[in-house]
Parts: C-alpha cells; structure tokens; sequence
C-alpha cells in the first residue's frame, strides 16, 4: 500500500514520519537513507496490524498540525504481505555471484535481488 512520509532535517540527520500508521517514524543520515529507513519501520508496524488504515490525501494531511511545517511530502510504498522465512540450498558459486550481484544492486540485500528475480521470472512465464 502507498502512503505519505514527511521528512525533515533535524540537526545532522534526516527524520521521517508516517501519520496514517500511528506516527511511524524513522531517521537516517541521508534523504536516501532515511526513505529506506522509513519503509522497513512501516512494514514492521504493518506486521503487527490485522488492518491497515486507509491512506489519506497529501491535502488532508498537509492539515495535520503535529507535522514540521517545511516536512517534504514522500510517497512510500509499504508492503503488507507477511514474508516467510525458507532454506534453500544453492552451490557455493550461484551464491558468491549473488551476493556480487545483490551488491551491485540492491546494497547488498540478497533476499530482495532473489525475490525480485523470481517475480520478474513468474511475469515473464503468465
């Protein structure tokens, strides 16, 4: 589900926060970072929740007086499906090329570079 950050600087770091899941907040040391941050913090109030709320309107919530005044509106993307935990054996030399590759392209997340893989490999495949 997509929903509204707002970041702000604060002193040396960046904060951001979430209104419509419970005022989710998060910082980093970049506007970059501070995105990624704020995502993996939603998605785990998101874990906790039977029902996320409905995301409101940049207009309804540029009324929400506990937000910084010069906040950036960020548009997020929240993932609510559960993620599941599999061992899987691969030989040692896919798995050095990916982590190489999960390196090159995804900081170093191989879970993410795996499932985006298997995700473009199903689309092709439908």
């Amino acid at each position: 589900m997509e929903y509204i950050s707002f970041i702000h600087k604060e002193d040396d770091s960046y904060v951001a926060i979430v209104p419509d899941l419970g005022y989710t907040s998060s910082f980093g040391s970049t506007f970059t970072e501070v995105v990624h941050n704020i995502v993996e913090a939603c998605e785990l109030y998101a874990e906790d929740e039977e029902e996320l709320p409905i995301a409101r309107s940049l207009e309804r919530l540029t009324k929400d007086e506990e937000l910084e005044a010069n906040a950036t509106p960020q548009l997020i993307n929240v993932k609510v499906e559960k993620n599941v935990r599999i061992n899987v054996m691969l030989p040692s030399g896919l798995l050095r090329a990916v982590n190489s590759k999960a390196e090159e392209t995804y900081q170093g997340n191989r879970s993410a570079y795996i499932q985006d893989l298997m995700q473009r490999d199903i689309a092709l495949h439908v």
